[in-house]
């Protein structure tokens, strides 16, 4: 290996190394739902009550944001109702160990047809106005639980469903979600979207991610995990989205209305939107940023403005978080070799030809005299 090479790679470690480096992150709340109920003393609203016996934490006092306005809201338009179209109860079923445990299910069950729009179910959280914190304002955070989904595919009301979701106050300025689509494509598919709403109405769609390669999940449990950061530069904003592990979208761009930055998020953590269906979900955890031992990390790279790479391991393609119109690449092994170069014009490479293992890709940009350096896995099953 020549010299210019070892020390190519010697920076390239160094810099992933740095890598990760990031204010520390607070646990806010925990829970498995052990000895919380959902509270249906009153018609409309269903408040989550109840201090968990294991964690210590309780239903909604120590959750942040405005945890008075923390409640179950059933989108339907005959209230009286509700029952015969969404439901939130607490259950106990078999969890992704195979033991037993408490979950907080939530069911859309058909959809309302005196309703002007979907009808659905979700858990809303409600930021706090009094204060200046974005994490207790609903405009960043963490969120993980463990969820088991079920989809009917035979149902034509939709061909997407939205399992957690954000949206600017009073349903006017901005709007982000994770989605499952169903549609022109042999199977489900994950996306993720940004859009303006206008007095409740859907305005343009400022971006949209597809993810084709990660498998959407039915019937079994997984974990999912979200960090998002609200604000209107599209160089600033953030949103990511990893499961099992894996990273599966990582969105730097405009997360805000640029005409209303200050507004507060009201945050669906919990949600059945779209096509009919039911969940489970377990082990929920809140934080202001991702832990260290989370892929989801808001580290140098991001506040430099390099893109991240996923998946990660990735099979057969890597793709791109932000627009990469200009840098060059290379694809090194572990000695030094390179085993790919080129511009990246889009925002995916393949990697297929590349055999298992450890890689560290090189970026320069040369229009701005800089250098970055990332490493990944390539693993085919």
């Amino acid at each position: 290996m020549n010299t210019c090479i070892k020390l190519g790679l010697l920076l390239c470690f160094a810099v992933v190394n740095s890598l990760g480096a990031q204010t520390t992150s607070n646990l806010l709340f925990r829970s498995s739902f052990d000895n919380v109920i959902v509270d249906k003393t009153v018609s409309w609203n269903h408040h989550l009550r109840g201090t968990d016996t294991i964690t210590n934490f309780t239903f909604p006092d120590d959750l942040p944001g405005d945890f008075i306005e923390h409640y179950f809201n059933y989108v339907v338009g005959d209230m009286d109702n509700y029952f015969e179209y969404a439901n939130a109860e607490i259950v106990n079923t078999t969890g992704y160990d195979g033991s037993p445990t408490n979950a907080l299910y939530i069911e859309f069950i058909k959809d309302d047809p005196n309703f002007i729009a979907y009808s659905r179910v979700q858990y809303a959280m409600y930021g706090d106005e009094s204060s200046d914190d974005p994490v207790q304002r609903m405009n960043q955070g963490y969120v993980k639980y463990r969820i088991k989904t079920h989809i009917d595919h035979s149902d034509t009301i939709s061909d997407w469903r939205i399992p957690i979701e954000w949206k600017d106050m009073d349903d006017d300025g901005f709007r982000m979600g994770l989605y499952i689509y169903d549609s022109n494509t042999s199977s489900p598919y994950w996306v993720v979207k940004g859009q303006y709403m206008i007095d409740g109405e859907l305005g343009d769609d400022v971006w949209q991610y597809d993810n084709y390669t990660f498998p959407v999940i039915e019937d079994d449990w997984f974990e999912l995990e979200v960090y998002w950061y609200g604000h209107p530069d599209p160089t600033v904003g953030r949103l990511q989205v990893a499961i099992n592990g894996q990273m599966v979208f990582d969105v730097t761009n405009q997360t805000k209305d640029p005409a209303q930055p200050e507004k507060m998020f009201y945050f669906m953590p919990f949600k059945v939107y779209g096509t009919v269906g039911y969940s489970w979900i377990t082990d929920f955890e809140y934080r202001d940023l991702p832990p260290s031992t989370s892929v989801l990390n808001a580290d140098e790279a991001f506040r430099l403005n390099w893109p991240y790479i996923y998946p990660v391991p990735a099979t057969q393609r890597l793709n791109f978080s932000t627009g990469t119109s200009g840098l060059e690449y290379r694809i090194y092994t572990v000695t030094g070799e390179i085993v790919k170069k080129g511009l990246v014009e889009s925002r995916q490479i393949d990697v297929s030809m590349l055999k298992n293992g450890l890689y560290f890709m090189e970026f320069v940009d040369r229009a701005h005299g800089a250098q970055h350096c990332v490493k990944f896995i390539v693993e085919h099953y």
